[in-house]
């Protein structure tokens, strides 16, 4: 289905585009001087005029383009719109989407310029007017996901309604950033998305809740890893912060395959790395190929296949979980056996039942899940979580925000991950949902 997203704003008035054709032909006569002898003639601000001979700024109002050009701007121009809408839409996605930054936006919407010049302006409101295309650009990412534009005004409207969170003083955040770089190795300025210098040096003095946030969750991700003395959990949460990079694989990840099959298969580390694996040791190199990375498994794997009466102990952890899942998988569904009788039943009411009055569930600062994205949140399948509401309505419904559709409070979803007892009662809908084979249709009529 097409949708034609209608135009929000009427046209403000048009600007002239400062083409590369343009700067060319000015080049000698305007571009080369200073910006303070510019703006001192053509009486215009300082800082406009520094923008545009650093090519920070791809447009001017036509009565610009006559004081700075001393001629009549060209018949070609760029139809502008209020900025407001397309402001209020890169707020929400950066709410919903707190890995993505405003200087990602800029980079992708603005594809011609490069990183270090991103104009902020536009998002600030300092510019209060905007390219159309920006704006149908922002639009596009999210009719993209779904989202047309009735959900998104609605989207819009409840994200105006939020209270807006406090700013954090740096000085609350500096100890998790240097316990991030100290310990994990994870540079603050990846978290900050900003230069450290400019909070060290007094210049900036807070940053934004979900900074903040963010932070937090990482530290305590971090504080697991370290204590795991496991290299792989360290090397993937700075993965997680940094990308992975397209056809390489860390080395982290199949060392100890690699270490199994040069001590019990003898075959030496070389053959698959294609040098030693000193460099790799020290932590000089982090990563190798990704097809050398799935012969080492494949081979890995083949060798335990052909010994199996190898010690349990002496198998890499991830060859070792593949053994003793049937055992595991016994014991789950001896569990869930338990927990659908009458006493386990009591149990899982008083696991899931919310620990808050409903009110305090209802606040805004902690951000909600859409319910139909909640069974990611949680870890299940959709029809295991479908099955679990159906058994449950009564208290999902308690905890649910109906606003267009249902919504889940994250403070309510952290609280069940948070509790041991939930894993297993997950594990009893992940086998019942299996065992069924279908959805559970009840679920409709509860959340409606």
């Amino acid at each position: 289905m097409k949708h034609n997203f209608r135009q929000h704003n009427a046209p403000l008035g048009n600007r002239v585009e400062l083409t590369e054709e343009l700067r060319r032909r000015f080049e000698s006569s305007v571009f080369s001087r200073p910006a303070s002898e510019l703006a001192r003639e053509t009486g215009l601000p300082y800082l406009l005029i520094y923008n545009i001979v650093n090519d920070r700024v791809r447009s001017v109002s036509p009565r610009n383009f006559r004081l700075i050009f001393g001629e009549d701007p060209p018949t070609d121009r760029i139809p502008r719109v209020d900025g407001s809408h397309f402001r209020r839409m890169v707020g929400l996605w950066v709410y919903l989407d707190d890995r993505t930054t405003k200087m990602d936006l800029y980079n992708e919407l603005v594809a011609d310029k490069a990183p270090h010049k991103a104009d902020y302006r536009i998002f600030s409101g300092k510019i209060q007017t905007v390219e159309r295309a920006l704006e149908r650009k922002m639009e596009k990412k999210f009719l993209a996901y779904g989202i047309d534009r009735s959900m998104l005004d609605a989207w819009l409207e409840e994200f105006a309604a939020l209270p807006k969170t406090d700013r954090v003083s740096y000085r609350k955040i500096r100890p998790l950033l240097l316990f991030l770089k100290d310990h994990v190795g994870i540079h603050p300025n990846s978290i900050l998305h900003q230069q450290m210098d400019r909070y060290e040096s007094g210049r900036l003095k807070s940053v934004s809740q979900t900074v903040f946030e963010r932070a937090l969750r990482l530290k305590k991700e971090a504080e697991r890893a370290v204590a795991s003395a496991d290299k792989r959990e360290i090397e993937r949460l700075k993965e997680k912060i940094y990308g992975k990079k397209p056809g390489y694989a860390l080395y982290t990840a199949v060392e100890e395959e690699l270490t199994f099959l040069s001590a019990i298969a003898n075959k030496r580390p070389k053959r698959y790395l294609g040098r030693g694996p000193g460099a790799y040791q020290v932590g000089k190199c982090k990563r190798i190929a990704s097809w050398r990375a799935d012969k080492i498994h494949r081979d890995c794997k083949s060798f335990i296949a052909g010994h199996p009466l190898l010690p349990l102990e002496s198998l890499p952890k991830r060859h070792r979980a593949e053994r003793i899942s049937p055992l595991l998988h016994l014991l789950v569904r001896r569990a869930a056996d338990i927990l659908s009788q009458k006493e386990g039943l009591v149990l899982e009411k008083q696991i899931l039942t919310p620990s808050r009055a409903k009110t305090e569930y209802e606040r805004g600062s902690y951000g909600f899940t859409r319910f139909d994205r909640v069974p990611t949140a949680l870890g299940m399948r959709k029809s295991a979580f479908d099955l679990m509401v159906a058994q449950n309505c009564d208290i999902f419904r308690r905890v649910g925000k109906f606003s267009h559709r249902w919504y889940l409070s994250d403070l309510y979803l952290k609280e069940l991950l948070d509790i041991t007892g939930f894993g297993v009662i997950s594990a009893k809908y992940e086998l019942l949902s299996r065992q069924l084979n279908k959805p559970a249709a009840p679920v409709a009529a509860c959340m409606n």
